[in-house]
């Protein structure tokens, strides 16, 4: 009888501690997930339609500097042509809201 219940609470125990490490695992925050940023030129010449094709960012900052609208994208962690994965802020500007050229490109070192 004795060997009976100590395999009882033997069985009783593995599956407390497998539903512990369970349920440690499932709580468990990954880190950030990467965002790739296609290759743009920083260049007057290239004229880039944003809202189409680039990943949402992490923070968007838009403004005016006077007949220039600004954009600047910051991602926590990104690969960027050959530096990823970093912080990385891609700074824009255009004129009528819809093509815009990449004049600023940053990456924050750690």
């Amino acid at each position: 009888m004795k060997t009976i219940k100590k395999l009882f609470m033997a069985a009783l125990f593995s599956t407390y501690l497998i539903s512990v490490i369970g349920c440690q695992t499932t709580v468990q925050v990954s880190g950030a997930d990467k965002v790739n940023i296609p290759f743009l030129k920083n260049s007057a010449d290239e004229c880039y339609f944003l809202d189409e094709f680039m990943p949402i960012p992490d923070g968007l900052v838009t403004g005016k500097n006077g007949s220039l609208n600004l954009r600047y994208y910051t991602y926590r962690t990104a690969n960027y042509k050959d530096w990823g994965p970093k912080e990385i802020m891609l700074s824009f500007y255009s004129r009528d809201s819809s093509c815009w050229s990449l004049f600023e490109e940053f990456y924050i070192a750690k």
